[in-house]
């Protein structure tokens, strides 16, 4: 199977993770992004054009900022209308740590793998208090 994988947000975060995506593997061809809302035109189309792109061997993974947010909404919408639903996981509140083990895993995405690197990259407090060692600071 292939993976296609879209992010979309408001603003340009989702160039952002591109770019960063690029700098961290090189792999930045093989994510798509849409930057809603930095120009007046409706971004639908490209949510259309990448479900369009998904073949009965892929499988679609869409990143979106803001869950329950208008990008997310319609997302969401656009999927559900789609022949292409079953093929395709929507994970909200996207962050670069998720979106990396998403595209880096050699492995077919599943439900129970999306669990495993959703919680795998929760954002976490960093506690900033001296310590004896620095040896220890991800501990």
């Amino acid at each position: 199977m292939t993976k296609k994988i879209l992010i979309a947000s408001h603003g340009h975060l989702a160039s952002g993770f591109k770019s960063s995506i690029k700098i961290l593997t090189g792999l930045e061809d093989q994510v798509q992004v849409i930057d809603a809302y930095v120009t007046d035109e409706d971004y639908s189309s490209q949510i259309d054009q990448f479900l369009a792109s998904i073949e009965a061997e892929d499988q679609g993974i869409i990143f979106t900022d803001i869950f329950g947010g208008s990008v997310n909404q319609r997302v969401v919408s656009k999927c559900l209308h789609s022949d292409k639903a079953k093929q395709v996981y929507v994970i909200s509140n996207a962050n670069l740590g998720v979106i990396l083990s998403v595209l880096l895993s050699p492995e077919d995405v599943s439900e129970a793998s999306l669990h495993t690197a959703i919680e795998e990259s929760a954002v976490k407090l960093v506690q900033l208090e001296t310590k004896e060692s620095d040896d220890d600071f991800f501990a």
